[in-house]
């Protein structure tokens, strides 16, 4: 295998890639979809009744059609990803038969097929640098017209794209004395959720070396939107995943042997120097951000989380009952409020099982692995970034009723795990292979 694996890096085999990129309608797909997850399901829809038709849905159904004609993987470890999303598909489609609402269970299974489809075609499409720098543009652009709508509602006060507040909205903004804006979200939690996980690989595109002044110009003024957007939200879970990956990303860099610490060095000089520049000519900025950290504090203060203990007791309480079996799509929702648990392996837990939930840990621990290993063949800091936001995860996904819906989670996850690939073969390429898995 670590031969083939070598194999595949020649130079006829590269040039022959480079012929046939024209040609790649699977790709061409993978970018469609790719862009797609920043118009979410709201800016274009068509509502069928019982599921909604948007264009990352769309493209999900499209990307089926490869995923049964492209089985053929290099890496095992793409293959048995493969595999899983595949078992996971089936899992969910066979239990809708025996899920409490038929009829939800349809609509979160839709959901899910659309997820895990992006994820597989990121994993099959996404397999050279010159791609990954491509998705990490559409990212950086995507990442900006979200956050220019959201910027909007908090400059206005009101929504752009969604009119309709339900009660309990109408209430957090009277206790918290303003508008949390969720841009093309469902909510103000899955918009912070969109921000946390956006926000660390903004941070890793924008301490790399050697791009155009264009680039950074782009890619710093995406990042401080989404930091800024991130603080307007008053997550706690998500405020506090990023702050943990930050932290992660310090320890990563400074206590391990990295090629990026001038370059992270430079970065907080420059912060500094901003920041001090804000307080000496107008520190109307510094107010704005120092009173919505307040807010956050005081929303902190004011809130229980006994329904959300409630909410996990009742979950595991079913997961127990039924043997760690999933009880099917939509299960895991709460009698009372109709909403999932407010955290990701839970709900997968209640509604796959416990086999789906050890897969999915699996996945993220050996990606994690990887990028321990092979992160030297990388002069970059997007390694780093990407292995410390794997850790901040579970934090930052707790803060949404559920992100199993939300595009952006599985443009993560899809690219955390190609991205890893790249780098093992790139590490075969010029290094002895001391740890191949």
């Amino acid at each position: 295998m670590v031969r083939e694996y070598l194999a595949q890096t020649g130079p006829e085999i590269v040039l022959e890639n480079r012929r046939k990129m024209q040609l790649d309608w699977g790709f061409i797909l993978t970018i469609l979809a790719v862009a797609s997850t920043f118009l979410g399901n709201s800016l274009v829809r068509l509502d069928l009744g019982i599921f909604t038709l948007y264009p990352l849905r769309l493209l999900g159904f499209m990307g089926v059609f490869y995923m049964l004609i492209n089985q053929k993987w290099d890496d095992p470890f793409l293959s048995f990803t493969s595999k899983f999303i595949f078992f996971m598909m089936i899992l969910g489609f066979i239990s809708i038969f025996w899920a409490p609402d038929t009829v939800l269970a349809i609509k979160e299974f839709g959901v899910l097929q659309t997820g895990l489809t992006l994820t597989w075609l990121l994993t099959k499409y996404i397999n050279t640098e010159k791609r990954v720098e491509l998705v990490l543009l559409i990212w950086v652009l995507g990442a900006i017209l979200v956050n220019m709508i959201g910027l909007w509602e908090v400059v206005n006060q009101k929504f752009l794209i969604v009119e309709k507040m339900g009660g309990k909205l109408e209430r957090e903004i009277e206790r918290i004395g303003a508008l949390a804006p969720r841009s093309i979200f469902v909510n103000q939690n899955n918009y912070a959720f969109f921000n946390a996980i956006t926000a660390p690989v903004l941070l890793g595109m924008f301490v790399k070396k050697t791009r155009p002044l264009w680039h950074y110009l782009v890619t710093g003024f995406s990042l401080a939107l989404s930091v800024y957007l991130l603080i307007s939200s008053y997550s706690r879970a998500a405020m506090g995943g990023f702050a943990l990956a930050l932290i992660f990303f310090a320890v990563f860099t400074f206590f391990t042997k990295s090629n990026h610490k001038i370059s992270v060095l430079k970065l907080l000089g420059i912060a500094a120097i901003a920041i001090a520049l804000i307080v000496a000519v107008n520190t109307s900025l510094l107010d704005v951000i120092t009173n919505k950290l307040d807010m956050v504090v005081e929303k902190n203060n004011q809130r229980t989380d006994e329904s959300r203990a409630d909410i996990y007791a009742e979950n595991l309480a079913l997961v127990a009952n039924n043997l760690g079996i999933g009880m099917g799509p939509g299960s895991s929702y709460d009698k009372v409020d109709n909403l999932p648990p407010h955290n990701f392996f839970l709900q997968i837990l209640v509604e796959y099982g416990l086999v789906t939930v050890l897969g999915f840990l699996w996945i993220f621990y050996r990606v994690f692995k990887r990028y321990g290993l092979y992160k030297q063949v990388m002069p970059d800091a997007l390694p780093y970034i990407l292995r410390a936001s794997i850790l901040a995860f579970p934090l930052m996904s707790i803060g949404p009723s559920s992100i199993v819906g939300e595009g952006i989670f599985w443009l993560w996850f899809g690219f955390i795990i190609a991205y890893s690939s790249i780098m093992l073969r790139k590490y075969c390429s010029v290094l002895p292979p001391k740890e191949i898995d």
